[in-house]
């Protein structure tokens, strides 16, 4: 008898270390391959992302007039001529269009060695590089398409250490008319930032990796204690149901994490948010005529509440297609004059309402312009609401010229003006120029940010214009408007 019991005690203990063989092995499996899985996501993720750096910096080396850029000599005295600064501009706009974006710049060999022609940089920053200073840390196959030797591709470099840091950067050349490169335009990304969202992927994979580890330990676990024994079966499942609660608790918190780096569902939003407004609306104008006043007080912020949070959900979901690229431009032959006097006459209220004159000018015989009708409507509702919410007395004008080759928008007020030292921010997202503490002027700070977006995707530009105290003037230029008598 007591044989027997020793063979079946040496067959339970033969068969608990083969399960828990079995499953460290099958752990250890789960572990490498969620790793593996990983490491490749964050593989491919890093390689698209290479990829879309190399096609951005080769389509801004193809907006860049390699006519400008050989009109360079590459010395101090480039500085003050017309082409450097159009370079310096786009340089500035294509730095301007990525946030991770450090360096821009354009070099090209000279005497043997590679200097600047341009840089993005501020000319006081100490990390500026004035025409004809050397790159002395250029790589022998930066040279080689300038002497025809290799085809003048984009590609990317990196990670490099420089005198200015450790970058990510990728590169495109100008090509002139027989072919050869006649600059490098480099666009500089530092390490931190480049890699910080594959970093990102990396950890959280590597998270959810070990913890499907642990819940496959811990379960295993519990299948051997049940095969174990019975008398150890009650005392494992306790542990397994405390693991389990720390276990969800670090699902929550990862998932959390990976919830951060999802932006698409913002536009979920729109629809619960719209229905709220709709049926807000829809109770107001259905109340009963003996409704208390507090009732209808009560509604009628819910109405306001409502409709502003509709506002504020289209215009991060039109900034959020700005800046995704999502936005498409369709142009119309409209009637400008019209357009303006029209949008400007849905705030003639709002102008009367605080005192103030609102005045459009318009230099021309009323021609057409090719512009979409509703992003230009849109541009100038965000200049004039704002002109208007600014300005405490005096008046805000509109000006419309359509009498050259480019469509023209100004929008004046004699109102308190922007500070010099705000104009630089003052089309970033979130940005209120004004930092007033009243909150009938808090916003989103969005408007100036939209309206920036919608202007460059005509390819025009804006820019600000006044002093501090005597008002400002947000002027618009449209080239592409493409004037029709």
């Amino acid at each position: 008898m007591r044989e027997n019991t020793g063979r079946r005690n040496s067959w339970l203990t033969r068969a608990t270390i083969t399960r828990v063989v079995v499953s460290v092995l099958l752990i250890a499996a789960v572990a490498v391959g969620g790793y593996i899985v990983t490491m490749k996501v964050a593989d491919y993720q890093r390689d698209q992302y290479f990829e879309v750096r190399k096609f951005q910096a080769a389509a801004a080396a193809a907006a860049i007039d390699e006519e400008d850029v050989a009109a360079l000599t590459g010395t101090p005295s480039d500085a003050g001529k017309a082409t450097f600064k159009k370079l310096r501009s786009q340089l500035m706009r294509i730095k301007s269009s990525d946030t991770r974006m450090r360096f821009v710049y354009l070099m090209r060999p000279q005497n043997g060695k590679m200097v600047f022609l341009v840089d993005a940089e501020k000319t006081n920053s100490k990390d500026y590089s004035p025409p004809g200073q050397v790159y002395f840390e250029a790589k022998p196959v930066e040279f080689e398409p300038f002497k025809g030797n290799t085809p003048p591709d984009p590609w990317i470099l990196g990670p490099i250490t420089d005198r200015w840091g450790t970058w990510i950067s990728a590169n495109a050349y100008i090509v002139g008319a027989d072919g050869l490169p006649v600059a490098l335009l480099g666009t500089d990304v530092s390490v931190s930032k480049a890699l910080a969202s594959f970093n990102q992927i990396r950890n959280i994979g590597i998270l959810y990796d070990v913890l499907a580890c642990i819940l496959l330990a811990l379960v295993l676990l519990q299948w051997i204690a049940w095969r174990a024994g019975e008398d150890r079966r009650e005392a494992l499942h306790r542990q397994m149901d405390d693991s389990m609660v720390r276990l969800n608790q670090e699902l929550v918190e990862a998932d959390r994490m990976k919830s951060e780096f999802i932006e698409s569902a913002s536009h979920d939003l729109r629809g619960p948010v719209t229905a709220v407004n709709t049926a807000v609306q829809v109770i107001g104008l259905h109340m009963p005529e003996d409704s208390s006043r507090q009732m209808r007080d009560l509604v009628g912020i819910a109405k306001t509440g409502s409709t502003r949070l509709v506002e504020l959900v289209d215009d991060l979901l039109d900034l959020t297609r700005i800046e995704a690229g999502g936005l498409v431009i369709q142009p119309e032959d409209i009637d400008a004059a019209r357009a303006v006097n029209d949008t400007v006459e849905m705030f003639r209220a709002m102008a009367d309402g605080k005192g103030l004159s609102l005045e459009v000018v318009l230099a021309g015989e009323d021609p057409q312009a090719r512009v979409d009708p509703q992003a230009f409507r849109r541009i100038l509702e965000n200049l004039v609401s704002n002109a208007i919410k600014y300005t405490d007395e005096g008046k805000v004008t509109v000006t419309l010229d359509t009498t050259g080759e480019a469509l023209e928008l100004a929008v004046s007020d004699t109102g308190r003006g922007i500070p010099e030292r705000f104009r630089e921010d003052a089309f970033n997202k979130f940005s209120r120029l004004h930092l007033s503490t009243d909150t009938r002027e808090r916003g989103a700070g969005l408007g100036l940010a939209i309206t920036h977006g919608l202007v460059e995707a005509h390819g025009g530009r804006i820019w600000i214009e006044g002093e501090e105290g005597k008002g400002s003037t947000f002027r618009v230029e449209v080239p592409g408007a493409k004037i029709v008598s």
